[in-house]
């Protein structure tokens, strides 16, 4: 069997379906770099780049994105940030911060 005959290890717990993009919309890439950075505890845009291949100007604006919804705390653009989210809280805060893009898209379809 060939390397390429089964799909390749996904460190994401997902199944790889090439056929789709991996974030179909920013909702779905910010909700899951939340999940990436909360479940590790760590932080830093730098690593957040090349864990995902982001180009830089996209990891910056990930990264205010983060520092905006007070996943993590200030600092230097490529320092290490302090993660403000608890495990025990990320399904809480995700639930939330779903249910304030619902409450939006309703007001604008409105």
């Amino acid at each position: 069997m060939h390397e390429l005959d089964h799909p390749a290890a996904d460190p994401f717990g997902d199944n790889l379906d090439f056929s789709a993009p991996i974030f179909p919309t920013e909702y779905d890439l910010i909700d899951r770099v939340i999940e990436l950075v909360v479940q590790s505890g760590a932080f830093s845009r730098p690593a957040l780049a090349a864990a995902l291949r982001l180009a830089e100007r996209k990891s910056m604006r990930l990264t205010f994105q983060l520092e905006t919804l007070g996943i993590i705390g200030g600092g230097d653009l490529d320092g290490p940030r302090r993660v403000l989210v608890s495990i025990a809280e990320l399904g809480s805060v995700l639930g939330d911060l779903r249910a304030d893009r619902r409450a939006r898209a309703e007001a604008h379809a409105a």
